[in-house]
């Protein structure tokens, strides 16, 4: 009896492993291999899309070709996004990043031929489509401010929380305190989810912040910018498709009820060990992908390293330092893995698509706004609020994204939309029930 119990569960187990193959968005297109597990890696993702893009070793946007090759160290936004996205289609990063239309009228001078083959992604921008509309009205909202810049108030917000990071460390090492190294933790975690809202821009010093917590600024420029924000809740997600079969939202039939409460009591363990996993992918890449070790680099030891300077002897300083990483991954994982995207009415790939492919439209299906917290600068910073605004407008900083609210309402209100909100609980809730879903629907806002 109880051996024909374990041998179901282990069932259920394995046949969750799998994801399915195509994806419902229509004209998705498979990449091969990066949800194997030694494929689950920010290389591993560029290295599928250049695959099927047909970039031709080039940059592609929309079915042209273009050599960005002289222009990269002249980008506005630093040489790094040119240069990771060598071999693939850069449509949407395109799209999303350049609000006015000041880069696509640079496009002709680098333009060298046609592509021969189709997009591998279905998602439009056409003019009179909801996001161009959108847009447009946005950049009417924010043409007052410097929106290609960070905010004052962003600024200050989070270079005080790092200095508040660092003070808690250090004194919780020169008087042995694990209250206030806890404390750390969670100013650090708070440090880390701002700095998010830097590595989206223009290369800047801030966006270093992020590599404190052990994780690394580039490769999230990787899997959160080009991959999650680009195709929220797909098979292109590399935020869903690395924690399979950990964790599993995708809608699947072969879920079960034993599974997903095997999965809910597992989510806490792998908030806990975030940072640490990440860590070990990160340094991996560095060592065995990228062969090169950057200043960044660097970075993840300059806590460990003041913390060894302050306490009594080594070991106390990395008692102290684990138990902050710990501490500030837990409340990294709960806020980012409850902030937007999993919910049974948002719509996770598995369920049905709609016949419009703007790719706006992607955005609102897979993201939904928190009452409450949308509505300050410092918790959208914190917990990465204002979300779904972020999702269509990713490099503007977070203090400048009220200003697009009544544009955002506005263009909903043209193409009967809905702009709804969620609570922090119902995501929290909805994050859980997620997991156990196996239905497919007509997740449309």
């Amino acid at each position: 009896m109880a051996y024909n119990v374990i041998g179901s569960i282990y069932r259920d187990i394995k046949n969750t492993f799998l994801i399915m193959e195509d994806s419902t968005v229509p004209g998705l297109a498979h990449l091969e291999g990066v949800r194997e597990d030694y494929k689950k890696t920010p290389t591993g993702f560029l290295e599928a899309r250049r695959k099927v893009d047909g970039a031709e070793g080039l940059w592609r946007i929309r079915n042209s070709l273009y050599d960005l090759q002289t222009f990269m160290k002249f980008h506005p936004g630093g040489a790094e996004w040119i240069n990771l996205t060598k071999g693939t289609d850069v449509t949407e990063l395109f799209e999303t990043h350049h609000i006015t239309d000041k880069a696509e009228r640079l496009l002709p001078k680098f333009y060298v031929r046609e592509a021969t083959t189709t997009r591998s992604v279905p998602l439009t921008f056409h003019p009179d489509g909801f996001y161009r509309t959108f847009k447009r009205r946005a950049t009417e909202a924010l043409k007052n401010v410097d929106f290609h810049r960070s905010s004052t108030i962003s600024n200050l917000i989070t270079d005080t929380l790092a200095a508040i990071t660092f003070a808690l460390a250090l004194s919780a090492a020169f008087v042995n305190s694990y209250i206030l190294i806890l404390l750390a933790g969670i100013f650090l975690a708070w440090t880390v989810a701002a700095a998010h809202n830097f590595f989206h821009m223009r290369d800047n010093f801030r966006m270093y912040y992020f590599d404190l917590c052990m994780m690394s600024s580039k490769e999230w420029r990787i899997t959160h910018v080009m991959s999650h924000h680009m195709y929220p809740n797909t098979l292109w997600d590399f935020e869903m498709y690395v924690v399979v079969p950990i964790l599993h939202w995708f809608p699947h039939e072969d879920k079960s009820f034993i599974v997903g409460i095997i999965r809910t009591i597992m989510s806490p363990i792998v908030w806990i060990l975030l940072f640490l996993s990440q860590a070990i992918k990160r340094y991996y890449s560095v060592f065995l992908e990228y062969g090169v070790f950057e200043f960044r680099d660097v970075i993840p030891f300059l806590l460990p390293f003041t913390l060894s300077l302050f306490a009594p002897d080594i070991l106390v300083a990395l008692k102290l330092w684990l138990t902050m990483i710990l501490t500030s991954s837990f409340l990294f994982g709960f806020v980012g893995l409850n902030a937007a995207h999993h919910h049974p009415d948002i719509f996770h790939d598995g369920d049905i698509y709609r016949d419009d492919m703007d790719w706006g439209l992607l955005e609102l299906d897979a993201v939904r706004g928190r009452k409450v917290i949308d509505d300050s600068t410092f918790l959208a910073l914190t917990n990465f609020g204002s979300h779904t605004l972020h999702h269509l407008l990713p490099t503007v900083d977070h203090h400048y994204l009220s200003l697009c609210m009544p544009a955002f309402v506005q263009t909903c209100k043209e193409f009967k939309l809905s702009d709804e909100s969620l609570t922090q609980w119902e995501l929290i809730k909805g994050q859980f029930q997620q997991l156990k879903r196996v239905t497919s629907k007509k997740n449309y806002r």
